[in-house]
């Protein structure tokens, strides 16, 4: 890693290379596991003041006032768009530079065209930051066969190209941006937040939107420091010299439970050309895991992938120009998407936990949600809805995100086993072949991270029927009390599908003439049931 050139680092998951960030990063994940699962003091970057902001001094070097101001870049610059297309006055605050990562981000087109109908980006301007197409792409597990799809995660898009391409369309709408300085603190009051940064500065604003990550101060004084349900590690590399380097790999798991320092682990892969030449691949390795004493460090996972990658891909790694190597740890609870806490202050991205337990990517999560809160955004500055009640209406539960915990538990190997240690191939390789059997309707879908009632509610049915034997061990492997914790979001799935698709269509036409707190209000259930079911998503 010291012989590799680190000048693309970027902030924001996955954005540095360098064995320096590969230790800062373990050590925090150090910390979380060893922490205790309780409440932790933690720094208070919000505060709450009674009162108007004209009774208080804000100083002398008040920057400006927006209607919002957006905190955190890399992903924040896509919600920032959106609002300043619509006529917001809007500012985007980040501690580092605002630009991508050198690292591809791996995406299907479905989810890029999503972009196009906000407003941030055109059809010509997608071209130019695809960098990589591929097909076919696989979903493989170890000795129990293939299945083959076309379309998924098959496009790489260079992030570099697309948020600089993103960060010129916000200033030329009239956009603010301020680099190189952090959010000290914020000052809610009754009209305006005040938010004090890093140099000094003062910015205020009628909304504050946290975009700042897993990792936001304001996230962790909501939660108050406590631990993550459970993480997913990801190592990996991109390396020069793959012959074989035509298709990619969506998850691909190449052996059973096997034991990585002191921890049972479970390991999935996925590969995918690169943008950067015909034989440049990107291969990463991850699991999920709970954060405990005993759990791998991101340094123990990478020497196990130089062991593992050369076999997994056909290739001996003295054939290999390693290009950079990469690593991330990405938190999930149990109790997502993230309510509002304060007036005034939303969560956005993966700071607000939309993002799926099985996932460890944002931007397809930030690309399916972004109409659906910018015009929410939209409508709650519009309406002077910024109290904390109007505001976790933008982010509520969703059973479809809330029911994919169980796959995250499925997937996560015990340190005491009571399966076999080939069970979660055996139980991935049946739930897959199951929703090849019943078509596109149900197996894409999920592939891009989207559970629906009918689908699941086949795959399940089928999996009773094709291998029955197989449910005792899910009882053992996930527990009683997740399962019936499942059950209840599982039910939930399909009353918002209910809901949605016959309850939506015989009162939305009467939405127009209510108050326009309560058409705010009924708006957002709407979406609320749509997207809670996956009822968004369309083939």
């Amino acid at each position: 890693m010291e012989k590799i050139s680190v000048g693309g680092e970027a902030g924001g998951a996955g954005g540095a290379y360098s064995y320096n960030a590969l230790k800062r990063l373990d050590n925090i994940w150090s910390n979380i596991c060893t922490q205790p699962t309780g409440p932790q003091e933690t720094q208070q970057i919000v505060s709450r003041v009674s009162g108007f902001s004209q009774d208080y001094s804000m100083g002398n070097n008040l920057v400006g006032t927006f209607d919002i101001v957006v905190c955190g870049g890399t992903l924040g610059i896509f919600l920032a768009t959106a609002l300043c297309a619509k006529g917001l006055r809007v500012a985007v605050v980040e501690r580092n530079a605002i630009k991508g990562r050198d690292q591809e981000w791996n995406i299907s087109r479905k989810e890029m065209k999503e972009l196009i109908e906000v407003g941030v980006l055109t059809e010509d301007e997608i071209e130019e930051v695809i960098a990589a197409k591929f097909n076919p792409n696989r979903c493989g597990f170890e000795n129990l066969g293939d299945i083959w799809v076309e379309d998924i995660l098959n496009l790489g898009v260079s992030p570099a190209k697309l948020v600089e391409t993103v960060k010129r369309r916000f200033v030329s709408l009239g956009g603010v941006i301020l680099e190189d300085c952090s959010l000290s603190s914020i000052v809610i009051y009754d009209d305006l937040a005040v938010m004090q940064l890093s140099k000094g500065d003062t910015l205020s604003s009628r909304l504050v939107i946290d975009a700042m990550g897993n990792f936001s101060p304001i996230l962790k004084q909501i939660k108050r420091g406590r631990k993550p349900d459970g993480m997913c590690l990801v190592v990996g590399s991109c390396a020069h010299g793959f012959k074989e380097n035509s298709s990619s790999d969506v998850i691909y798991s190449s052996s059973s439970v096997t034991k990585v320092a002191d921890s049972n682990v479970q390991l999935f892969w996925e590969a995918f050309p690169a943008g950067s030449g015909p034989l440049d691949r990107t291969t990463y390795m991850f699991t999920y895991t709970e954060p405990q004493s005993t759990s791998p460090s991101l340094e123990d996972l990478l020497e196990e992938y130089w062991k593992l990658m050369p076999k997994y891909q056909g290739v001996s790694l003295d054939e290999l120009e390693i290009l950079r190597v990469v690593y991330g740890i990405f938190p999930t609870y149990r109790n997502s998407p993230l309510q509002a806490a304060f007036d005034r202050v939303l969560q956005f991205g993966d700071a607000s936990g939309i993002q799926s337990p099985v996932s460890f990517g944002g931007f397809g999560s930030l690309t399916r949600h972004l109409g659906r809160l910018s015009n929410g955004i939209y409508e709650a500055i519009n309406g002077d809805f910024l109290d904390t009640d109007s505001l976790s209406k933008l982010n509520p539960y969703m059973p479809n995100l809330s029911a994919s915990w169980l796959f995250q538990r499925a997937m996560s190997a015990k340190q005491q086993l009571d399966v076999s240690p080939g069970f979660t191939n055996e139980l991935l390789h049946v739930n897959f072949s199951c929703m090849q059997r019943l078509g596109d309707p149900v197996l894409r879908p999920f592939l891009q991270d989207i559970i629906q009632f009918g689908p699941l509610a086949k795959t399940l049915g089928l999996v009773m029927l094709t291998k029955p034997q197989i449910i005792p061990s899910i009882f053992r492997q996930v527990g009683i009390p997740v399962l019936l914790d499942w059950s209840v979001h599982f039910f939930m799935l399909g009353l918002y599908t209910f809901l949605s698709a016959y309850i939506d269509p015989l009162i939305r036409p009467s939405l127009e003439g209510l108050p326009s707190k309560t058409k705010f209000e009924w708006m957002r259930r709407l979406e609320a049931w749509k997207y809670g079911a996956g009822l968004d998503y369309e083939l």
